[in-house]
C-alpha cells in the first residue's frame, strides 16, 4: 500500500473518530393520553400515523411499555427521574412539586453542557410543579390557548408547541441539545380537526387527535432532518399514560390501572446503537427512560434511579424480564374509595384492591377474566412480590405548591380532584372503584345538568348516587349546589355541611355554604362559615365580598369595609364591592 493511501486511511479514521465522538442530541416527545393500540405501528389498521409508524421502522418499538401511574404530572416525573411515584413524591396532579435535590435527566444534561429546552402544552405541567428544573428554557405559556374551548380545559394546540420548539431549535450553537416537547391534544375533549382531515374522523375523534399530533411531529422531524441535526439526535416518543374508551366502565383515565390506561407507545431511534424495526416483547416501565438515555450518551446513571437501561434492546438483544409497578390514588381523591396498586410481569397483572384482580395478560390481553379466585396461589405470590417491592422503595414527600383559584378550578375540571383527609374516615372499609365507577359518571352527568339549568333532572340522579354511597362527599356537594339553585336553602345547607364533614378541605363547598347561610339570613353562622372559607382559600374574592355583606347586615361597617377592600385587591373589577365600599365610606364620613 502506498504511503498516500495509508495516510488517506488514517485521515478517514480520524474523521470517523471525530464524528463518533460528537455528543448526541436528545429529542423527547411525550404524547399525553395516548394508548399504544391506537397507533398504526402497534397494529391499529384505522390509524393515520405515518410519521410514528416510520419512526418505529427506523428504530426500536417497545410493545409493552407501562406508565407507572395514569396521570400526567407523576408519570412525567417518573420519566425524568427514573423513580416510581412513591419515590419522587408526586402521586397526583396539581397537589405538589418535585422535591428539591432530586436529579433529573434535564439537570444531568445541563450540567454536562447541553442546551436544554422544554415546551409543554398544558397547565398540569406548569413550571411550579418542579419539572422545569434543569431546563434553561421552560416554555409553558398558555396565552395562545384556544379561546373557543371551555376555560378550564384550555391547553396549547400542538401546532403552537411545535412552532415554539422549532424557534428554539433553529438558532443552534455548537452545543448539543436536549429538547422536550409535550403534546396534549389527545386529551379529552377530542377534536375531529375537520380543517385538516375533512370528515374522515367524524365518528373517531380520538383517532383524529392522534393523526393531528402525528402530522405535527412530522413537521418537527422534517425540520431537524433538513438542518442535518436529526442524524446526530436520539429521538424518543412516548405516551405519558393511556385512555380508557369505555373499557371496564371507565371513560377516560386516572381511576383504573388496566392496560387501556397504562400501556403506552415507546419508540426509540438512536443514530449509533439501533436495530431498525426491532420490537421488544418484554414489559418495560417509563422509569427506564432516563437510565436508557444516559446510558446511550455514555453518562453515569442517576444514583437514586429505580429504572434500568434498555440499551441492550436497542441493539436487538433480549432483555431480562422484570416486573413493573403501577398505582393510582385517584379513586381515593375522587370519592374516598380504595387506591389501586398493581404489579405487571411477563404473564400476569395483579391489582390490589378490595376485590383483588389477577389477569393472564398473554391469554387475556383485554383483562376480561379475573382469575383471582381460580389461581389463589399465584395471587398470593404476586401480593408478596408487590409488598416486597413497596418495602424496597425509598418513599419521599413532595414539596408544597401554591395554586390560584383559577388553577384549582382548571385541574378540578380536568377530573383531577384535590381531597384532604377527613377525621376518622380510615375507620370504615374503603369501597372498590369497580363498584363505584357508574356512580362517579352519574355524578358527572348530574353536574352537567346543573350547569345546563336542569335542576329537576339533576336532583334525582344525585339522590340515587348518595343512596349507593352516602359518604360520597362530591355528591353531597353537587346536591347542595343543585338545591341552592332551586332556592331550597335549608336542604342546601344540610348537604353542604355534610360535604364539609366528609371533606374538610373542600374550599369551594365551604364558600357555597357561607353564601347560602347569607341568603338564608343566618348571619352569625354565615360569618363563621365565610371566615373558614377565607382561611381555606384567601384568594377567592367572592368570600371577602360575601363576608362584607354579612358584616353589614350585622351592623359592623368597619369590618365590612376591610373585606370589601380585600375583595377589590383580588378583583379590581368587582363593581358591587366598589359600590358598597363607597356607600359605607360615605356613611362613615357623614356620621362623624
Amino acid at each position: 500500500m502506498s504511503l498516500l493511501a495509508l495516510l488517506g486511511l488514517i485521515v478517514i479514521g480520524v474523521v470517523l473518530s471525530v464524528r463518533s465522538a460528537r455528543p448526541l442530541n436528545i429529542l423527547l416527545i411525550t404524547l399525553d393520553t395516548t394508548r399504544a393500540d391506537r397507533l398504526g405501528c402497534y397494529g391499529y389498521s384505522l390509524a393515520k400515523t405515518p410519521v410514528l409508524d416510520r419512526l418505529a421502522q427506523q428504530g426500536v418499538l417497545f410493545e409493552r411499555a407501562y406508565a407507572p401511574v395514569p396521570l400526567t404530572l407523576p408519570s412525567h416525573a417518573s420519566m425524568l427521574t427514573g423513580l416510581y411515584p412513591p419515590e419522587h413524591g408526586l402521586r397526583n396532579n396539581g397537589q405538589a412539586a418535585l422535591p428539591q435535590g432530586l436529579s433529573t435527566l434535564a439537570t444531568e444534561l445541563q450540567a454536562a453542557g447541553y442546551e436544554t429546552g422544554a415546551f409543554v402544552a398544558a397547565f398540569v405541567l406548569d413550571h411550579k410543579f418542579g419539572l422545569q428544573r434543569g431546563f434553561e428554557t421552560y416554555n409553558d405559556d398558555l396565552s395562545m390557548a384556544d379561546p373557543s374551548l371551555d376555560g378550564h380545559h384550555q391547553y396549547r394546540d400542538g401546532s403552537l408547541v411545535i412552532s415554539a420548539a422549532l424557534r428554539w431549535l433553529r438558532p443552534r450553537s455548537s452545543k448539543p441539545f436536549f429538547c422536550w416537547v409535550h403534546l396534549f391534544d389527545p386529551h379529552y375533549p377530542y377534536l375531529t380537526h375537520e380543517d385538516r382531515f375533512g370528515t374522515q374522523f367524524q365518528d373517531r375523534p380520538y383517532d383524529a387527535e392522534l393523526a393531528y399530533v402525528d402530522d405535527e411531529i412530522g413537521r418537527l422531524i422534517a425540520t431537524l432532518r433538513k438542518s442535518g441535526a436529526l442524524e446526530h439526535t436520539i429521538v424518543v416518543v412516548v405516551g405519558d399514560h393511556g385512555e380508557s374508551l369505555g373499557e371496564h366502565g371507565e371513560l377516560s383515565h386516572a381511576m383504573t390501572v388496566y392496560d387501556a390506561t397504562l400501556r403506552v407507545p415507546l419508540l426509540v431511534v438512536s443514530p449509533r446503537e439501533n436495530h431498525p424495526g426491532h420490537r421488544v416483547a418484554e414489559p418495560v416501565s417509563l422509569v427506564d427512560l432516563t437510565p436508557t438515555v444516559l446510558d446511550l450518551l455514555g453518562r453515569r446513571p442517576l444514583p437514586q434511579a429505580s429504572g434500568r437501561s434498555l440499551r441492550a434492546a436497542l441493539r436487538g438483544e433480549p432483555l431480562t424480564t422484570l416486573p413493573c409497578y403501577a398505582e393510582t390514588d385517584e379513586p381515593y381523591h375522587a370519592g374516598h374509595w380504595s387506591p389501586l396498586r398493581a404489579l405487571i410481569t411477563q404473564q400476569w397483572k395483579y391489582i390490589r384492591s378490595p376485590k383483588a384482580e389477577l389477569y393472564d395478560l398473554l391469554a387475556d390481553p383485554q383483562e376480561l377474566q379475573n382469575l383471582a379466585n381460580e389461581s389463589p396461589d399465584q395471587l398470593q405470590k404476586l401480593e408478596g412480590e408487590l409488598t416486597a417491592w413497596e418495602e424496597r422503595m425509598n418513599q419521599r414527600l413532595a414539596g408544597n405548591v401554591s395554586l390560584t383559584e383559577q388553577e384549582r378550578r382548571a385541574l378540578s375540571s380536568l377530573g383531577y380532584a384535590s381531597h384532604r383527609k377527613s377525621n376518622g374516615e380510615e375507620e370504615r372499609p374503603l369501597r372498590d372503584v369497580k363498584d363505584m365507577l357508574p356512580f362517579y359518571y352519574k355524578l358527572n352527568d348530574a353536574a352537567a345538568m346543573i350547569d345546563a339549568g336542569r335542576y329537576d333532572l339533576a336532583e334525582p340522579v344525585l339522590r340515587e348516587v348518595l343512596a349507593a354511597d352516602d359518604d360520597y362527599f362530591a355528591a353531597h356537594g353537587e346536591l347542595g349546589r343543585c338545591l341552592l339553585k332551586q332556592n331550597k336553602l335549608p336542604e342546601a345547607v344540610q348537604s353542604l355541611r355534610r360535604t364539609m364533614e366528609l371533606d374538610p378541605g373542600a374550599e369551594q363547598v365551604q364558600s357555597m355554604l357561607g353564601a347560602t347561610l347569607l341568603l338564608q339570613g343566618d348571619y352569625a353562622a354565615a360569618v363563621e362559615a365565610l371566615e373558614l372559607a377565607i382561611r381555606l382559600n384567601p384568594d377567592l374574592y367572592q368570600n371577602h365580598f360575601n363576608l362584607g355583606m354579612t358584616l353589614e347586615k350585622l351592623g359592623r361597617p368597619d369590618e365590612a369595609i376591610k373585606h370589601y377592600q380585600d375583595c377589590l385587591e383580588r378583583a379590581p373589577d368587582a363593581v358591587q364591592a366598589r359600590q358598597r365600599l363607597q356607600v359605607l365610606r360615605r356613611d362613615v364620613e357623614s356620621s362623624k
